[in-house]
């Protein structure tokens, strides 16, 4: 049950914090597959770090409950899906640009599809909070107004990304209330996705069917120490990032738990101007107020 159903607003406020947090955590792991020099290694440790996590989360509280298989197998497809999407849209365009539009994009798309398919029903100022944290966060793509590097094909690719994030928090929404246990649905998640990702893109690499298990070794075993830092730091703020999402979705309505997280491509706006030097920080105070008050609606609507 919702808190929004408890009326228990002190409850909704820590609830509130750990989102705003894993959205932090989310901004960083991205930043650190940016910083690499190969997407697909910083994706690949990454992934084989949830693997890891997820196997331990798992193993410690059992699998969900059989009701929640359905949605977590559909899941599993959109996050590779998604993965895929947002590996190759790092490829061709800013950390600064793409991740926000990808990001800004899904809070209303979760709003509308949690109305329709949960029947959540959100206040008007939070629907307008929703508003405002998606505009804000889109509103970071072309401010500055120079293209996007990567053309069509980048600002595509972000789309996707976007349209994938909604679909699978949608859908992990209705998981999670489901599976009964938010630490076992999340473990089995990570596992299965994981696998599936670090298989693919290990036998990518080597572009040789059938050697997967050589590609995977070389690849792990040719990556420097800052890489594997980078991955295995990634692949846990991962973990904690969306653990925590799962958990506040079976406390807080969808849309909420959605407009929240996607403050992270603030983050990721800012980080991607400094450390990427992609854009001056300057042109992002606009959309960061935006942000800031839309955030402020939801919290105390």
């Amino acid at each position: 049950m919702v808190l929004a159903a408890t009326g228990t607003s002190q409850a909704a406020d820590f609830v509130i914090s750990v989102v705003l947090v894993a959205a932090i955590a989310h901004a960083g792991w991205n930043l650190l597959v940016k910083l690499g020099d190969d997407q697909v290694l910083a994706f690949l440790l990454l992934n084989a770090t949830s693997a890891v996590c997820g196997a331990v989360m798992w193993a410690a509280a059992g699998s969900p409950h059989v009701a929640a298989w359905p949605y977590l197998a559909v899941s599993v497809a959109l996050h590779v899906a998604y993965n895929l999407a947002l590996l190759n849209s790092y490829r061709l365009g800013d950390l600064s640009r793409v991740y926000p539009l990808a990001r800004g994009l899904a809070p209303l798309l979760v709003t509308g599809g949690a109305a329709l398919v949960a029947g959540e029903r959100l206040s008007r100022v939070q629907l307008v909070g929703v508003a405002v944290v998606a505009g804000g966060l889109a509103s970071l793509v072309w401010l500055g107004g120079a293209g996007l590097p990567g053309g069509g094909r980048s600002v595509l690719l972000a789309v996707v990304t976007g349209v994938l994030v909604a679909a699978y928090s949608l859908c992990d929404g209705l998981g999670i209330r489901h599976a009964h246990d938010t630490v076992g649905y999340a473990g089995a998640l990570f596992v299965i996705e994981s696998c599936i990702i670090v298989a693919g893109l290990a036998s990518w690499r080597q572009r040789v069917p059938g050697a997967l298990s050589g590609a995977l070794s070389g690849a792990l075993s040719g990556a420097l120490p800052r890489e594997w830092l980078r991955g295995v730091l990634g692949g846990a703020l991962s973990v904690a990032a969306y653990g925590a999402v799962l958990w506040a979705q079976t406390r807080l309505a969808l849309g909420v738990v959605s407009a929240l997280r996607e403050t992270s491509a603030l983050l990721g706006a800012l980080l991607g101007a400094v450390f990427l030097h992609e854009g001056s920080p300057r042109r992002r105070v606009v959309a960061a107020f935006a942000v800031c008050a839309g955030v402020a609606l939801l919290v105390v609507a």
